[in-house]
């Protein structure tokens, strides 16, 4: 599993700006990527036995993700039929998407074909002609073509336990949050996920940049993982490599807006195991800073009483700021699900920082 090591001087390097990539020009749909490949060289393969994507996929090695090597092209049409070719368009693996499982990520259920791990560093550049390609190094490693948004329903977040919350922001460019990795969930055999984050969302909530804390991401693992998320209008999800964490670990959640490069740079840290961290950006242009909201949240899948649930988050020294790095004002609201089978849920704050989110567990 990859880890990388920032020191403050990098972290603030990372925010402030990272590597320019290739530009992809929009102009031409056909393009993947400048006038190396174009969709008409792709070569589809129908006598290849279709293979059941269950975990999404990843770039690098992985224990639960299919892997694709870099340079792979993952072409999702409107017959509901995904093929992955290679960098030469040859196709290594055609799946078909109702057989695939609906995965509970922290931006809700997503079809495991729709969600793709990527290597620490990354930068996911989406494009308006429904192509995303992801750099690493200046390097393609990965390209996504997504069908018409129209004919993909965007996830919704149903999975939310309880949350902090404020719309409506007149601009957002740099949201920092610390908290704990909480108690895990009492029952040991639990097949729940539990996720923990704070996010940024238009204000249609169509996609969400956020660091997060994870818990049993696999049902059977039932460890704590940390990675950055980044939800897209077609609800394509890309996941950043994962870093390990425990119980009683400082975490630190960033989201910061590079005005420089127009994007956004999503960074967890583990800032008890001496700095380990997880990263990417994305130019997200359903995000962007203006008419956002603000979330701090407790999520969570196969839910069925208190023993599934973490104990109590308590997020601090949280830092809001526009795209000019001035202070950010506004007033928290709480939503907390009561559907759930779950008791003593509260959400309560001081002003901006803290804010706790209380469950029924120490």
């Amino acid at each position: 599993m990859q880890r990388g090591k920032l020191n403050i001087l990098l972290l603030a390097l990372l925010v402030a700006a990272m590597a320019m990539v290739p530009m992809v020009s929009a102009a031409n749909e056909q393009i993947i990527d400048g006038d190396k490949l174009q969709l008409s060289q792709l070569k589809p393969d129908d006598s290849q036995m279709k293979t059941v994507i269950q975990n999404g996929y990843s770039l690098t090695d992985s224990d639960y993700q299919t892997e694709v090597p870099e340079g792979s092209i993952i072409h999702h049409s409107k017959d509901g039929i995904t093929r992955v070719y290679n960098a030469e368009g040859k196709q290594l693996l055609v799946s078909k998407d109702s057989d695939s499982p609906q995965l509970d990520t922290p931006y809700g259920l997503i079809s495991a074909e729709k969600i793709n791990q990527i290597p620490d560093g990354s930068y996911v550049q989406v494009n308006d002609n429904g192509i995303t390609n992801v750099y690493l190094d200046d390097k393609r490693i990965l390209t996504v073509i997504a069908p018409a948004s129209d004919d993909i329903a965007v996830p919704a977040s149903d999975g939310w336990i309880e949350s902090a919350q404020s719309w409506g922001i007149p601009q957002m460019g740099q949201f920092i949050a610390d908290w704990t990795v909480p108690s895990s969930p009492p029952d040991s055999t639990t097949r729940a996920t539990n996720y923990i984050f704070n996010g940024i969302q238009p204000g249609t909530s169509s996609g969400i940049v956020q660091p997060v804390l994870e818990y049993n991401v696999y049902k059977t693992n039932h460890q704590w993982t940390a990675a950055p998320w980044y939800v897209d209008s077609s609800g394509m999800g890309y996941r950043g490599t994962p870093i390990n964490t425990a119980t009683g670990h400082s975490i630190r959640g960033t989201l910061g807006w590079n005005p420089n490069l127009n994007r956004w740079n999503i960074i967890v840290q583990d800032l008890s195991n001496g700095g380990f961290s997880s990263s990417f950006s994305t130019n997200a242009p359903n995000i962007g800073t203006n008419n956002v909201g603000a979330v701090c949240a407790l999520e969570g899948y196969d839910i069925t009483n208190n023993n599934d649930v973490s104990g109590k988050i308590i997020f601090r020294n949280m830092q809001f700021r526009d795209v000019n790095l001035n202070p950010v004002s506004f007033s928290w609201s709480k939503q907390v699900n009561n559907n759930m089978g779950l008791t003593n849920l509260d959400v309560t704050w001081s002003g901006m920082t803290p804010v706790t989110l209380r469950t029924n567990n120490p």
